[in-house]
């Protein structure tokens, strides 16, 4: 066998410091990114702020009316939101968009068996005897739950939590997620884990950064006592025959690179370790300064997709809401589901029908439907009660006979039960105590 050398070309991903920084402020809603730009002008000697007199910046409307006045109490209340959030609302609502009414009682159940720090408090073949299901099944909703916000939820141990929280965050990683399940409480010991994951200094210090900016365990930010303030991340005005949509970059800096330290960091004196501050400080400034402008480009790209495909879902109400995921979002619009999980996650829009969190503009599809298949559960309530209130109210319509309109008249091929279910969902008697003796 004969040894030779050959030259290679591959492509690989460097998780360089400036990408890293503008996938976090993906994440960001309005007041964090506030927050942010605000520390970094205080840290970062690279990034200064333009300041115009002139503003330039988009300004919602209902603030502008009020602008020059000056009185505080003149400011719409929609544009700053205090509220003491519930976890239980929380997770309730997004099961509510996520899951099928089979899978919903699963996961209710799940989420009713939580320990104050957000993991599971019993083990999950007790909630498989309980509904007469199979354990895998249980297991197959609780992962689905662990994706819901805040991510790791549900999960069986802090380790577990805390990969789902990091691959929410960053996307999957291997070595990561060793060390989170192996060596989670030994981030301090850098000489232990570089010769146990055989890393490089460099990836080490990114890593152990990343995982630094998870929280402890998942209800960690959801204490009942803290007052947490919403303010809208996106404005969608209805002018009648099309939707207005305005970012909101209200109050948020404008940032520009300093030149004075990048000559620094070229002169020869420096001493290195002064050169690789600066430098790491410089890929920093740069990642937020592209990153705010990513930011808004791809928030208005998907805001524009959401808005488009829901238009009658803001102009109607609930029950107009079609079916759309995170897959469908992302053909539209040209990116990966992990940007549109990012950018979607914990931001708010002001719409015709108020302040509602991104993730209100999806639904789950019905999981039976005829040739159509564009329907969601919502529609086929609300095309339920309307066949309901339109019935000889002498003869009601049995389950079994809704079931077959629906099938008939609508190509909407649902079982009886299911319509039971919706009936019930809508505090709809049934047929024998709605009927009417004329």
């Amino acid at each position: 066998m004969k040894n030779t050398l050959a030259l290679k070309l591959t492509n690989k991903l460097n998780l360089t410091l400036s990408l890293k920084q503008q996938l976090k402020l993906l994440t960001l809603n309005h007041l964090q990114l506030k927050e942010e730009i605000k520390q970094e002008l205080e840290e970062n000697p690279f990034l200064e702020e333009v300041l115009n007199i002139e503003p330039d910046v988009f300004m919602p409307k209902d603030l502008a009316q009020g602008y020059y006045e000056e009185e505080e109490e003149k400011l719409s209340p929609l544009n700053r939101l205090a509220y003491k959030p519930s976890l239980i609302d929380v997770l309730e609502f997004q099961i509510d968009l996520e899951f099928d009414e089979k899978e919903k009682k699963i996961a209710y159940e799940i989420i009713g068996n939580l320990d104050e720090k957000g993991l599971i408090s019993i083990p999950i073949e007790e909630i498989a005897e309980k509904l007469k299901i199979d354990v895998s099944e249980v297991e197959k909703i609780r992962r689905r739950v662990m994706r819901l916000e805040p991510a790791g939820i549900a999960a069986k141990t802090l380790e577990e939590a805390l990969v789902v929280q990091y691959e929410e965050k960053f996307g999957e990683n291997e070595k990561v997620e060793r060390i989170l399940k192996e060596d989670a409480f030994n981030l301090n010991e850098i000489d232990y884990l570089k010769h146990k994951y055989n890393l490089l200094d460099e990836e080490l210090e990114t890593i152990i950064c990343s995982i630094k900016q998870l929280v402890p365990y998942p209800t960690f930010n959801f204490q009942e006592s803290h007052t947490q303030y919403v303010e809208p991340d996106i404005y969608i005005y209805d002018l009648g025959d099309e939707f207005e949509i305005k970012i909101n970059e209200w109050d948020i800096p404008k940032l520009k690179l300093t030149t004075q330290y990048r000559k620094l960091i070229s002169r020869k004196d420096l001493p290195e370790e002064t050169r690789k501050f600066l430098e790491a400080k410089l890929q920093k400034a740069i990642g937020i300064v592209k990153g705010i402008e990513q930011r808004r480009e791809n928030l208005l790209k998907i805001a524009k997709a959401l808005v488009e495909y829901q238009s009658e879902f803001l102009r109607k109400g609930k029950s107009y809401l079609k079916p759309l995921n995170l897959k469908d979002v992302a053909k539209k619009v040209d990116l990966h589901e992990s940007t549109i999980s990012r950018i979607t996650s914990s931001k708010y829009a002001q719409t015709p029908i108020g302040l509602i969190p991104l993730k209100a503009f999806f639904a789950t599809k019905i999981s039976s439907v005829g040739t159509e298949g564009n329907i969601s559960n919502e529609q086929v309530k609300a095309l339920i009660k309307e066949i309901i209130e339109e019935e000889d109210k002498s003869k009601p319509l049995s389950d079994e006979a809704i079931s077959k309109i629906l099938r008939k008249e609508h190509k909407i091929n649902i079982a009886r039960r299911t319509v039971a279910k919706y009936r019930e969902e809508m505090n709809i008697p049934g047929s024998r105590k709605r009927r009417i003796k004329l």
